[in-house]
């Protein structure tokens, strides 16, 4: 067991240390993304429908709340307007928010009162009491209208009340570049 971990913790800074002398040119400069082979453009689209994966009539009623959740952090991100579908006891995990739905709408409402603030679900899913979005926030910290934003995955868990009582996010900058052509919120495959 010892050199399973060992062997880890070695592969680990081998590959740290292969990314990071991988970003730089040998004249010291950085890399750009398009002299990596990152020369697709990233398709981020702004007409779309969002895309509900659920199981059950609970599944999409929560679906439909997350919707309204987003909607309210875009625009009227007020305690009280998040009360409807946040629990009293909400716990945030992300390390960017500060905790309970105070929090949450304070973060927001700081952007929302100097930004455009559009928030894209892409998709929902929902399974019982955990539910899962695929989001592109964008204009949070900008007024640039070809702001890529962020993309996150968001992680909800509901309380026996049916309102969400803790989340979880995964967060990345939406870069300009791609090597594919795929996009980060496309669904290529067809149904």
């Amino acid at each position: 067991m010892y050199q399973t971990k060992l062997k880890l913790i070695v592969m680990y800074f081998l590959g740290a240390f292969i990314l990071s002398i991988g970003a730089y040119a040998q004249d010291g400069r950085p890399i750009k993304s398009q002299d990596q082979e990152m020369d697709k453009v990233n398709v981020v689209p702004k007409n779309f429908t969002t895309e509900i994966i659920a199981i059950d009539d609970e599944g999409r009623k929560r679906a439909q709340d997350i919707i309204e959740i987003y909607k309210i952090l875009s625009t009227e991100p007020t305690p009280d307007n998040l009360k409807k579908y946040l629990s009293n006891n909400y716990v945030q995990h992300s390390t960017m928010v500060p905790d309970g739905y105070n929090g949450l709408a304070m973060v927001f409402s700081s952007s929302v009162k100097q930004y455009p603030v559009e928030i894209d679900v892409h998709r929902i899913m929902v399974i019982g009491d955990w539910a899962m979005a695929h989001v592109n926030f964008r204009n949070l910290d900008t007024t640039d209208p070809d702001d890529l934003g962020t993309a996150a995955v968001d992680l909800y868990y509901y309380a026996p009340d049916g309102k969400v009582l803790e989340h979880w996010d995964v967060l990345q900058a939406v870069p300009t570049y791609s090597v594919n052509p795929n996009g980060m919120f496309l669904k290529i495959t067809k149904d």
